[in-house]
């Protein structure tokens, strides 16, 4: 990894919402291969520097670099289709749709419709169409989503839910995956399912991770490096058992909390 940019490089990011600073001097990198945690009290702009990075709310102030190339402003769905994906604190599955369907939508990405590959179908689109299925099966049986893959998924549990949203995410063939709270509502044994997918999507596909979560003994068990925050500010970057200690990251969380992400 010597010599490479990092996969991500965050350079003075600000977002402001009217006279609301939301995040202000944040300035972050993630490595090839990291898994890279973001923490803080609600409120504390977790959520707003993650709509920076992808495009949602683009900053104000400063500079989001995608392994070298600046994708500052950049709409939503460009960002995507440079090898960025991303998972919602509140789950965004499309109800009526089975877990494999829901899975298929995360190939979007890589589809080039068009009426001429229509009108050749069989000579263009359904090879196409058989890559994009044996993508989404690879990642069904990765997460172990084999014996609901034909269910709704209005009807299986939360568990399981951001289990599939992580599976759409990861058949996009991501470079970066941006994880926001995937084991909000999960118990003990879920987040340790859920822990083990994400360090393997890091080990055997070569995924980036950036994780947003609450349960700070998830952040220490499976980050790299990590970085705090507290009213839009940045508290705490570095080893995460080191971060956990530090005076301000314990008074952030011991001393009370905020009101909105």
């Amino acid at each position: 990894m010597t010599g490479r940019s990092p996969i991500l490089a965050c350079e003075g990011i600000e977002r402001r919402f009217g006279g609301l600073v939301a995040v202000t001097g944040v300035d972050m990198h993630i490595s090839h291969g990291e898994i890279f945690g973001l923490v803080g009290p609600n409120g504390s702009g977790k959520t707003t520097l993650t709509n920076a990075i992808t495009g949602f709310y683009p900053p104000n102030k400063g500079r989001v670099l995608l392994d070298g190339t600046d994708i500052t402003g950049m709409p939503p769905h460009r960002i995507a289709a440079q090898g960025v994906a991303r998972t919602f604190q509140n789950l965004a599955l499309f109800n009526g749709l089975t877990v494999l369907d829901n899975i298929l939508l995360g190939r979007h990405v890589h589809m080039r419709p068009s009426v001429f590959r229509t009108a050749l179908y069989w000579w263009l689109s359904k090879p196409e169409e058989i890559a994009h299925r044996e993508a989404a099966e690879e990642i069904i049986e990765f997460l172990q989503l084999q014996g609901i893959r034909n269910e709704l998924v209005d009807g299986i549990p939360m568990g399981l839910k951001k289990r599939v949203e992580l599976a759409r995410a990861l058949v996009s063939e991501p470079r970066l995956l941006i994880l926001d709270e995937p084991m909000a509502g999960m118990n003990q044994e879920e987040k340790e399912y859920m822990a083990r997918f994400i360090l393997d999507a890091r080990d055997e596909r070569g995924v980036s991770v950036l994780l947003i979560e609450h349960h700070m003994d998830v952040i220490v068990g499976v980050c790299d490096r990590m970085l705090a925050l507290n009213y839009g500010e940045m508290i705490g970057m570095g080893v995460p058992k080191d971060v956990v200690a530090d005076p301000r990251v314990v008074e952030a969380y011991i001393g009370g909390t905020h009101d909105a992400e």
